[in-house]
């Protein structure tokens, strides 16, 4: 007969449906766990590639061509080049995996293909537990990965056709089997400062504070519940009034925004510190304006990649597009130098020219026969006793916005107040500046930290003072004083509340956030934040202080020996029924004496079977020997007798009297 083509053959039915199905739901499972940064074609084609592959089990596909193939493969390389203009990053390289997959499911064949299946569906795990590394995604990492370890138990087990629970059962043992020597790598491995490949970070939008602001930007971020950085305190906390979170500071405007400056700044002397210090680690999320939170004012910070500016800004020189974690000492009582050069006055005197006239005036009047100190009480006065309202809806202002909400609206949020105060500042000829940052922070009681978020932004002022150098002042706090020790929502009854922070709120529902917060906030600091220093911290608390490459190859090499005795150790227990079975032991012993003898059990040989074939062979062992072997079949796959321990024992006797070499 002429053989059938094996492009014309139905799929090669070696591995079970049972075995494909877990195959299909495994991929699929790191499919989804990738489809928020996936192309929008990517996912479905994959999904709909599984469900065909699935019919393909029950009824007879014919496969594509080879050169079919091949075009599939090209044009969905093309597809994924031209949705992200490359194959850099997680994403492109996730998308091009799901691709991938997806050609490779349409000509599936042998185990070995499933295998290649596999293989792309745990570099899709990979890929999405580098992107997201949140708790409350865990279980379904462990669970994916369970699945995935399943599927391959069934590929391994071939035509077997074990059950679903024992494949479950017996890849679940596995994993926990597993999981002490990966918590020894994970724990002792050698880890340098930085990673050991980058990962091109995700073009996405981050909400929080930026390099400008305009008077209402930032209550525009009173509608964001998102953390903005989680603060723990080595000692006490700082009192709420000196709970200021220093961020960007502004000092160029065009009359309606202030800006970063981007160009040269005028060094100035070191700030000089006095009080009490507060020592704090924190934990950054991302940000798009590359400046590390600090409480004023942080003393000498000596964090890798960062630099301390002359204006006081904690800049860094890598871009903080994920969460970074550092430790400072900040001294909230603290005097900069007591001198200011030309050409920082100059730039933090400027203001646009025809823009705000009013309040240039006003500042003139207000300044005249006035020194430094008694200029700034007037403008605060102004503000505590003009009708001044402190509103996250203030009204819309015009092209002179400083005019508009000094002497007309008479109403806005800390942006209004802190730019028309440093506007005023600078038309009165004192050096000012705005700083935008944090203000207070919402205390958890369970992991003993603050939590600051987008809601507490805020901004204020800098004005520099003959003496006593940079001093901050908020004008803010002097229209709604409440605000230094309440956050916007405790402060205004009618702010729009959050639903996250109406919950938090709930005497129930705010315990169990809390320590939800608390439990995530515990793994994205020892698991996630796990680095080189706190490496080192675990082995000076085991006794290594002075860790170098024998320490480590000590604890690895001793930690990875004592898994594996434990590892043989739980092997010996899964045999250990049968090795202390009195009736097993009875007939390995005959097995091994006739073995001697040369005659061995073929593998696929029942005791009867066996039993028959050497009597045949050896003619004077037959009646005792197959009188031996219906004992051992009665007394193994038949009901318990009565008897049993004087038939076991006379089987026994029985062995022991046989001799393989009588001829």
């Amino acid at each position: 007969m002429k053989p059938t083509s094996t492009r014309a053959l139905p799929f090669d039915p070696t591995p079970s449906r049972l075995t494909v199905s877990l195959c299909l739901v495994a991929l699929s499972g790191a499919l989804l766990l990738n489809v928020h940064h996936l192309a929008w074609w990517a996912a479905p084609l994959a999904l709909l590639t599984a469900v065909w592959r699935a019919r393909a089990s029950w009824h007879t596909h014919r496969l594509p061509k080879r050169w079919q193939r091949v075009v599939l493969v090209v044009v969905l390389t093309v597809a994924v080049i031209a949705s992200f203009r490359g194959l850099n990053g997680i994403a492109a390289g996730a998308t091009l995996l799901t691709a991938m997959s997806a050609a490779k499911l349409i000509e599936t064949r042998q185990a070995r293909d499933w295998y290649i299946v596999i293989g792309t569906a745990l570099f899709l795990l990979v890929a999405a537990c580098l992107d997201q590394q949140a708790l409350w995604r865990l279980p379904l990492y462990a669970a994916e990965c369970w699945l995935l370890a399943t599927a391959l138990r069934a590929l391994g087990s071939g035509r077997a056709q074990l059950p679903l629970r024992r494949l479950l059962a017996d890849s679940g043992r596995a994993l926990a089997l597993a999981l002490p020597f990966a918590l020894l790598l994970f724990l002792f491995f050698p880890r340098l400062p930085g990673a050991f490949w980058a990962v091109p970070a995700e073009e996405a939008a981050i909400t929080g504070l930026s390099d400008e602001m305009s008077p209402g930007s930032i209550s525009r971020l009173m509608e964001s519940d998102e953390p903005a950085l989680r603060v723990r305190f080595d000692g006490p906390l700082p009192p709420p009034t000196q709970r200021y979170w220093r961020g960007p500071v502004l000092h160029d405007f065009d009359g309606s925004t202030w800006r970063r400056r981007m160009g040269r700044i005028a060094r100035e002397g070191p700030a000089r510190f006095s009080g009490t210090g507060y020592s704090y680690q924190v934990t950054l999320e991302p940000n798009n304006h590359n400046v590390l939170i600090a409480l004023e004012l942080p003393q000498s910070p000596d964090v890798p990649f960062s630099m301390l500016t002359p204006d006081f800004q904690l800049f860094s020189m890598r871009p903080l597009d994920r969460q970074r974690n550092y430790q400072l000492t900040s001294y909230p009582d603290y005097r900069t130098a007591p001198e200011l050069s030309d050409y920082a006055r100059r730039i933090d005197l400027a203001l646009p020219p025809q823009r705000n006239p009013r309040a240039r005036q006003f500042a003139q009047q207000l300044r005249d026969g006035r020194d430094d100190a008694a200029f700034i009480a007037a403008v605060l006065d102004n503000f505590r006793s003009n009708g001044f309202e402190y509103t996250l809806t203030p009204q819309p202002l015009s092209r002179d916005g400083i005019d508009d909400f000094l002497f007309t609206t008479r109403e806005g949020f800390c942006g209004h107040y802190a730019s028309a105060f440093v506007t005023l500042m600078r038309a009165g000829g004192i050096p000012a500046r705005v700083v935008t940052g944090y203000l207070g922070g919402e205390w958890n009681s369970i992991g003993s930290y603050l939590t600051i978020r987008q809601s507490d932004a805020h901004a204020w002022a800098e004005v520099w003072l003959a003496g006593r150098g940079w001093t901050r002042v908020d004008p803010t706090a002097v229209v709604a004083p409440e605000r230094l020790t309440r956050d916007v929502f405790g402060l205004l009854r009618s702010a729009n509340r959050s639903a996250g922070r109406v919950m938090r709120e709930t005497p129930l529902l705010g315990t169990l956030i809390q320590g939800m917060a608390a439990m995530n906030a515990w793994w994205q600091d020892s698991v996630v934040g796990f680095n080189s220093r706190k490496q080192l911290d675990i082995f000076e608390f085991i006794g290594f202080s002075d860790a170098d490459w024998r320490s480590v190859a000590l604890l690895l090499g001793g930690g990875s020996l004592l898994w594996f005795l434990a590892l043989l150790w739980a092997l010996r227990e899964k045999s250990a029924p049968l090795r202390r079975d009195p009736l097993t032991r009875a007939w390995r012993k005959l097995e091994r004496r006739l073995a001697r003898a040369g005659l061995p059990r073929a593998a696929h040989e029942g005791p009867l079977d066996f039993a028959a074939r050497i009597g045949a062979l050896r003619p004077t062992l037959a009646d005792e020997l197959q009188s031996i072997a219906r004992e051992y079949a009665a007394l193994r796959f038949g009901p318990a007798p009565d008897a049993m321990r004087e038939r076991l024992q006379a089987l026994r006797r029985a062995i022991d009297a046989l001799d393989p070499r009588r001829a």
